[in-house]
């Protein structure tokens, strides 16, 4: 485990140099073409070559900005993980976007006789630095495969079925190249029978014992092979090591093939690896901006209605403008959430209660502001401390939290992302006024949370505020 670490962290600083290197390269290449065949055309005479202070700033800028969308589209994650034709697919989709940002903001600037020219330009820097890139990207892909074709590179597994599917895996894995799965061994459900091929690694116990056996022994991979069947028994595995970091792969059904879900990795046997992050770094850098836009020009804009609120609480109900109160976040971090005060002082004295449509806790102005939502306002300063996100699960407290797990584990996924101040359980649903509801409520929110994407969140937002507009609140 240790060396494979060490290993991660090494490849990461080889891509990271490397793209460096591509990335001035890429600009050198350009700056020649520019100085001995762009410029010359324009003012018609031969131009010195030179290598200034402007071209090495030009040159750092440039390259940074490949090795920074690098970054984001996910490269130097998981490099002792990732097929040569994935990164050469990932090369080839940075270089573009890369090439055409910097097309925009500086080649465009250049004053040409013709298009032809802005051709040249364009297509110099992407072909250069696609070459560099991906010659580089490729030999220390092509260094981890030979890794993996000798077995010193190794990822420990277990094997979760015992049938046919497990043994028609198994043996695939045996025929085709390498995946660098080490089965330490196979465990099965109570009953069922054992193909023969599964002999050849050890019972490790039945799927209760999981967990356990996964932390006792640094398991890195799961590899489920049970029948279509088993569906319930499958989720309850994954909900098992949810919280566990490691890669958990499925074997597909028909159904999963045929809704796209299943894609073809290399030419061995597919499977369905079930996600760990829900939002790929490029989007959640562009979600994390946009909740800081959006907030800051609502705190701003809506500042009027907030002072409204705030006079009315402080008129209508002796105490404390503001209700702050412990929820769960993002990987169970607990956090205040602030909110305009809706009820009396000491609503909860007899312990948590969750509200209801007549609830005689709620004063007559915090009915108004429910209403319209405005004493979830505050909330937008919890989006700025980075506590929460503009849309996500509602967050909740610890004390329903459990009881909703308790009766439906798999809702523990939706600590595996921000909670936010509006949700699609919200538009959906509304309020929930007791935990059945709350299960309801959160069955849209895990929906999301499968789907995240920054049109999503536009739609959610869209729908909220026709809800607001039209005071469904409560």
């Amino acid at each position: 485990m240790k060396r494979k670490k060490t290993l991660e962290k090494r490849l990461r600083i080889f891509y990271i140099l490397l793209d460096f290197f591509s990335g001035a390269a890429a600009y050198s290449t350009l700056h020649i073409v520019r100085k001995r065949i762009i410029e010359p055309t324009r003012f018609g005479i031969e131009l010195p070559l030179e290598f200034n202070g402007k071209f090495w700033f030009a040159i750092c800028i440039t390259a940074a900005t490949y090795i920074l969308f690098s970054a984001l589209g996910g490269t130097y994650r998981d490099l002792t993980r990732k097929s040569r034709l994935k990164q050469t697919i990932n090369t080839l989709s940075t270089t573009l976007v890369t090439a055409l940002i910097l097309f925009f903001l500086i080649f465009l600037d250049d004053y040409i006789n013709s298009y032809d020219q802005y051709y040249v330009t364009l297509g110099t820097y992407t072909l250069t630095l696609f070459v560099f890139s991906g010659f580089f990207r490729y030999i220390l892909a092509s260094y981890v495969r030979k890794q993996l074709d000798s077995k010193k590179l190794s990822f420990k597994s277990i094997l979760v079925g015992s049938g046919r599917e497990a043994g028609d895996l198994l043996q695939s894995f045996h025929n085709d190249r390498t995946k660098g799965y080490d089965f330490i061994g196979y465990m099965k459900l109570k009953g069922d029978t054992v193909d023969t091929r599964i002999n050849e690694i050890p019972f490790l116990g039945s799927i209760n014992q999981i967990r356990d056996v996964a932390n006792d022994n640094q398991i890195e991979d799961i590899i489920i092979a049970l029948s279509s069947g088993n569906s319930e028994d499958i989720a309850k595995i994954v909900s098992d090591l949810e919280d566990l970091k490691l890669r958990i792969h499925v074997l597909p059904n028909l159904f999963s093939i045929l809704s796209g879900q299943v894609k073809m990795e290399s030419f061995g046997r597919s499977m369905i690896e079930v996600k760990r992050d829900l939002v790929p770094p490029h989007v959640a850098v562009i979600k994390r901006m946009f909740d800081i836009v959006v907030s800051i020009a609502s705190l701003l804009l809506l500042s009027p209605i907030i002072l409204l609120g705030v006079a009315g609480v402080k008129l209508s109900s002796p105490g404390p403008v503001f209700f702050r109160q412990e929820r769960l976040g993002k990987n169970g971090r607990s956090f205040k959430i602030i909110k305009l005060r809706s009820m009396v002082l000491d609503a909860e004295t007899l312990g948590p209660q969750l509200s209801s449509v007549d609830d005689p806790r709620i004063t007559p102005w915090g009915r108004t502001m429910r209403k319209y939502r405005i004493d979830e306002l505050p909330q937008f300063y919890n989006v700025l401390l980075g506590d929460m996100a503009i849309v996500g699960p509602r967050p909740e407290r610890k004390f329903y939290f459990e009881q909703i797990v308790g009766q439906a584990p798999q809702y523990k996924f939706l600590l595996r992302v921000k909670p936010g101040i509006t949700s699609w359980g919200m538009v959906k649903y509304g309020y929930a006024e007791n935990v059945e509801e709350m299960l309801e409520r959160a069955r849209f929110d895990l929906i999301y949370t499968e789907n995240i994407t920054l049109l999503s969140d536009i739609k959610i937002l869209f729908y909220t505020l026709v809800t607001v507009l039209q005071g469904r609140g409560k």
